[in-house]
């Protein structure tokens, strides 16, 4: 008999708790395909403050037992001298910073379909960073009926460092009736 796993079992961290993770609240608010402008950057107010246990939450969470990202004490030998956060960290904290309105919140569109992303590592993600998002729209267009957005967003640390730059492209959903978002 197979034990079940519950997402539950990974909500560890105090941030993880207070994450809404119910999409469709406030989704009224959400940037529309319709009204997303060229041209323009994009930077808000939030910030996520990385901390050793969002780094081991996240390597337990994904299954990494790498002991640069789950093995405080073992990384400290490690070739960054300290834990560093895994690969992919930054995917949960593009959802932190995003928020509930204006640019990037179409990230959190329900029903939205993820055909893939680029993204490029230039520095590892360490505990004490504080991480912020830089964004501007780097291309949206119409393939068989479906709309695309792809977003440049670049995660940027307290000392304006760049550690990540993701492309994140999504295929938004349409209503039936009226070509708007369908929640």
């Amino acid at each position: 008999m197979t034990e079940q796993v519950r997402l539950e079992d990974f909500i560890l961290t105090k941030k993880q708790k207070e994450f809404e993770r119910d999409f469709f609240k406030g989704s009224e608010h959400y940037q529309r395909w319709e009204d997303v402008e060229f041209g323009r950057v994009w930077e808000n107010d939030r910030r996520f403050t990385v901390e050793a246990e969002d780094i081991l939450a996240y390597s337990a969470g994904v299954g990494d037992e790498n002991p640069l990202f789950s093995d405080a004490e073992a990384a400290k030998s490690g070739p960054f001298g300290g834990l560093i956060a895994h690969p992919i960290f930054f995917t949960p904290i593009v959802f932190w910073l995003a928020g509930d309105e204006g640019p990037l919140s179409w990230l959190r569109t329900p029903g939205a379909i993820n055909p893939g992303g680029v993204y490029e590592m230039f520095e590892p993600i360490r505990p004490g960073d504080t991480l912020r998002s830089r964004a501007h729209v780097k291309d949206k267009w119409i393939k068989r009926g479906k709309r695309y957005l792809t977003y440049e967003v670049d995660f940027l640390n307290q000392d304006d460092t760049l550690v990540v730059r993701l492309q994140a492209t999504l295929i938004l959903p349409t209503s039936k009736n009226d070509g708007t978002h369908q929640f």
